[in-house]
């Protein structure tokens, strides 16, 4: 009897410690990586959608038409392009410096042969980066997939990144 009241306390001893270590857990990983901040009662537009819904107030809109956190002034880049040739291994990294989020929606891959990747409705944080596999997979939140059969970069090749308004963002040659 002693061994089962024992056995019970340190199960629910080890039940209370991991409940406590898992909110401190939560609570750092939520001081390192707060999520962005909206101002006034605007929404993310649906994808395709090219607008914003109006404020719910009734009121005339008064601030910009974008939500505060994308960011106007873009600086995203190609980072790098990492096994050209090798469909197994081939994927570009595309990297977001600019000072806030970055609406990816319609933006496009392109190699300079008539392939092009259009990127799905993503927002890209500040200092976020999201890799292109050209091989077939499962798309996630950091990892896109063209899909394809066949390598789609080749030493020398220049990959553009082209945002949803056909402006060239950013520019790789393959080495």
């Amino acid at each position: 009897m002693k061994a089962k009241k024992s056995l019970l306390f340190y199960i629910l001893l080890n039940i209370l410690i991991s409940a406590a270590t898992t909110l401190v857990v939560l609570l750092i990983w939520q001081a390192a990586h707060p999520s962005p901040q909206m101002t006034g009662s605007k929404t993310i537009p649906e994808a395709n959608s090219g607008t914003l819904s109006a404020p719910s107030s009734g009121e005339a809109e008064t601030t910009p038409s974008k939500p505060e956190f994308l960011q106007e002034d873009l600086q995203v880049l190609i980072r790098s392009v990492v096994g050209a040739g090798n469909l197994a291994m081939e994927y570009v990294q595309i990297f977001n410096q600019s000072e806030g989020a970055v609406n990816l929606n319609g933006w496009q891959l392109q190699n300079g042969r008539g392939q092009h990747f259009t990127f799905p409705a993503m927002i890209l944080n500040q200092d976020g980066a999201v890799e292109v596999h050209s091989k077939a997979g499962t798309s996630t939140v950091i990892e896109l997939y063209w899909q394809s059969d066949a390598p789609i970069w080749q030493s020398g090749d220049t990959v553009t990144l082209i945002d949803a308004e056909g402006k060239i963002q950013a520019t790789y040659q393959i080495p």
